[in-house]
């Protein structure tokens, strides 16, 4: 049995869906779609990790919708494995949004970007239930080009850990983390979208070849949530593999998992702090400020136990981490803390249910059950009283950015693990 909380949301979850589901057949490429785009009035088209969460938690209303998510999401896969950022489906309808946009394009329709690669967890959480070994078989190899691609071409150093090339890769475009590289000293939206510009444009000189890219060192940044959601799903991919017989490619991203972990303790954890840093530049100096990114390899099941504990710490500190609707995005005791909306900036503040997400699973993997239960309730009581948001207030809980946001609904899947139902993925070390 499940709770009346549990089924309310769920109903909710599902009128959302319907209301953000896009279909048609696009002519530009003569294939058919079907994906919940993020949010109508702002993003209209399929994103790639927004399309991944979208995943996890159709998984738990309709699995046959949460398969046709990711068929969507990877009928435009390169040849070369990679995977664009988003995928403009229906362009035409959108012209005047699109000219909001700061946006690289491979071509008129995909952008030429990643965003941080859940791919196998989303594969993962589809996969679940009748019919899952007919489509891991149909949509593994895609999946695992896609993670070759991303060690091929955006490791240039080999010490298995991927770079972001600009800003918008993270998925966290304006986070304060990146003020200082970017050169960025005030708060005007134009401000930013020149120095996005600064990246883009010597990009485009050199035809947007990821080796000429590093080699301009313009935005080279080994990220903490991208790198810690990395390794989380070449070892989850290494999971899938071994599920279809395919030892050598599980032993693989088995590998290559426990490599970007050694890495992240390695490279990127300041002992003094307790806390870890981006990486940026072919000299990889630490970007300093405090901010979720920091949290993020708690998610890591291998992430030795004194170093999970010091972050722990940083979470349940009321100065930092600790608001009445957890988690802030940025430390509440940094200089560029916001707790609400900065103009049309992002990731400044605010909390978010994704991140809220990815923290209560690694709070549960490392025996903080008791406070993962706290984050999860407060993320649904955020979507309960303020509606599905982009991101949220944590000393309010206000709701701001886009309305009828659809990754929102993750708070789906935050209520099925705390009420100890199935999950994706649980029985593999995300339960």
């Amino acid at each position: 049995m499940t709770s009346p909380r549990l089924e309310r949301m769920k109903d909710a979850v599902r009128v959302l869906y319907d209301r953000n589901r896009q279909r048609g057949t696009a002519a530009w490429c003569g294939r058919d779609y079907d994906f919940v785009c993020p949010s109508m009035g702002t993003y209209p088209f399929q994103w790639f990790w927004d399309s991944c969460f979208h995943a996890v938690a159709l998984s738990h209303i309709d699995l046959e919708r949460a398969r046709i998510e990711i068929r969507s999401l990877l009928a435009n896969a390169q040849p070369d494995g990679f995977v664009a950022h988003v995928t403009f489906w229906q362009r035409e309808k959108y012209e005047d949004m699109l000219a909001t946009y700061a946006i690289a394009y491979r071509t008129p329709y995909l952008s030429d970007c990643i965003q941080p690669p859940l791919l196998a967890e989303a594969v993962q959480a589809a996969a679940r239930g009748e019919g899952g070994a007919a489509f891991l078989a149909e949509v593994l190899p895609a999946t695992r080009r896609y993670y070759d691609w991303l060690d091929r071409e955006r490791d240039p150093d080999r010490d298995g850990l991927i770079a972001t090339l600009q800003p918008d890769e993270s998925g966290l475009d304006h986070a304060p983390k990146y003020d200082t590289y970017l050169g960025i000293a005030g708060l005007a939206h134009e401000e930013f979208t020149a120095a996005w510009e600064r990246v883009a444009g010597p990009y485009a000189e050199v035809g947007r070849d990821p080796d000429r890219m590093f080699g301009l060192d313009l935005f080279v940044v080994e990220d903490m949530l991208v790198n810690s959601i990395y390794a989380e799903n070449e070892r989850v991919l290494g999971e899938l593999l071994a599920s279809t017989g395919d030892t050598a490619g599980a032993d693989e991203m088995r590998r290559r998992a426990r490599r970007t972990t050694t890495a992240l303790v390695d490279k990127c954890y300041d002992r003094d702090a307790g806390l870890f840093f981006d990486l940026a530049g072919a000299d990889e100096e630490m970007l300093r400020t405090n901010s979720i990114s920091s949290l993020m390899p708690l998610l890591l099941p291998d992430l030795p136990e004194p170093i999970a504990a010091s972050l722990i710490d940083h979470l349940e500190d009321p100065r930092e981490y600790s608001a009445p609707f957890p988690v802030p995005s940025v430390a509440m005791n940094a200089p560029s803390f916001s707790a609400g909306p900065v103009g049309k900036l992002v990731w400044r503040g605010p909390s978010w249910i994704n991140t809220n997400w990815y923290l209560s699973r690694g709070l549960r993997r490392h025996g903080r059950s008791d406070l993962a239960a706290v984050i999860e309730d407060r993320s649904a009581r955020l979507v309960e009283e303020h509606g599905f948001r982009e991101y949220y207030n944590p000393l309010t809980g206000e709701g701001a950015g886009a309305h009828d946001f659809s990754w929102t609904a993750l708070a789906l899947d935050m209520l099925a693990r705390r009420e100890g139902l199935p999950s994706p993925g649980k029985g593999e070390g995300q339960g």
